[in-house]
């Protein structure tokens, strides 16, 4: 479905025109979610980006359309030195602030890493180029005919539809009094359906991931790179 189709499905589903205009940024907004939520083979960098490191600084900008790290497998950790020998990436920049508070020790390679939204941290400062393997943000959906080609079409009715269809029914609760949450108890399912499956339509996003990379592992929340290593 694209993005015309997707808002003319929530025409459907909400039944009040008046919340038309943020359904774009309701459809994007759900479909960022989702990617953050669960790893999505489509957004998976097949090669890795170079990130230039100096002794100059210990933080580095990370790539404009980064969203979060690949978690380890079979003990890589999607980060490696310009010799391809794998980085070690932690949770926090607080890690690498206790291992080294003034930031002042340097090397020939980078041996530890970690990241926040916009930058990554080195440990030591080395001049080299590193490689970093990540999962990348959903393209926006900004014209009539973009599709969300990162979530199997077969999934875009039973798991977006329902996803911004409560973000509208929260909206008319909060503006609606005595608003009724039948409608809302609907969606509900029907978003949990498309997740997790039922018997009624068959097996759901989750179970489409299982089966495609062996394991849909959610990296949700605040923190959803699902790094395997902690410090």
């Amino acid at each position: 479905m694209n993005l015309g189709e997707l808002e003319a499905a929530l025409d459907l589903s909400v039944q009040d025109k008046s919340l038309r205009r943020y359904y774009a940024q309701w459809l994007n907004t759900a479909i960022l979610e989702l990617a953050a939520a669960y790893e999505l083979p489509a957004l998976k960098t097949t090669t890795p980006t170079a990130i230039v490191c100096t002794t100059a600084t210990w933080l580095f900008p990370l790539p404009s359309n980064f969203l979060k790290l690949i978690p380890g497998k079979k003990g890589f950790s999607g980060c490696a030195d310009s010799d391809y020998n794998e980085i070690r990436i932690y949770r926090t920049l607080e890690y690498l602030d206790r291992l080294d508070m003034d930031h002042d020790d340097t090397g020939d390679h980078v041996q530890m890493v970690a990241v926040t939204d916009t930058q990554i941290g080195v440990y030591p400062k080395a001049n080299e180029t590193i490689h970093l393997w990540y999962y990348k943000k959903p393209v926006v959906l900004a014209r009539a005919a973009d599709v969300p080609t990162c979530i199997p079409e077969a999934y875009h009715a039973r798991v977006i539809i329902p996803k911004v269809t409560l973000k509208a029914y929260e909206h008319l609760q909060d503006q609606v009094e005595n608003f009724d949450t039948k409608g809302l108890q609907y969606w509900q399912g029907k978003l949990a359906s498309g997740l997790r499956g039922s018997p009624t339509d068959g097996p759901g996003l989750v179970q489409y991931l299982d089966k495609v990379q062996g394991g849909s592992r959610r990296t949700g929340g605040r923190d959803p790179v699902g790094i395997r290593y902690y410090g």
